[in-house]
């Protein structure tokens, strides 16, 4: 995933990390370090809440030169 998100890095391109089903990942497997520029996951399906269990959009991570693009309510953690 790092060599395949530097190539579209050195290219100009942002990389979008969909974990919609990350359930087969969890604890193995860390999407903060793929080297994405956005990522999500669902949380209904990785650990089974109720369907919206994130809120809206909820949750999205981006790196810091895309955060003003993000909805207001924003939790910023540093990797």
């Amino acid at each position: 995933m790092r060599e395949v998100c530097k190539i579209v890095h050195d290219h100009g391109g942002l990389v979008y990390i969909d974990g919609a089903n990350l359930n087969a990942l969890v604890g193995i497997a860390k999407p903060g370090e793929f080297g994405g520029d956005v990522s999500h996951l669902n949380l209904h399906k990785t650990f089974c809440i109720p369907h919206g269990g994130g809120g809206l959009g909820r949750p999205i991570g981006v790196v810091e030169k895309l955060k003003d693009f993000m909805p207001s309510h924003q939790k910023i953690f540093k990797m």
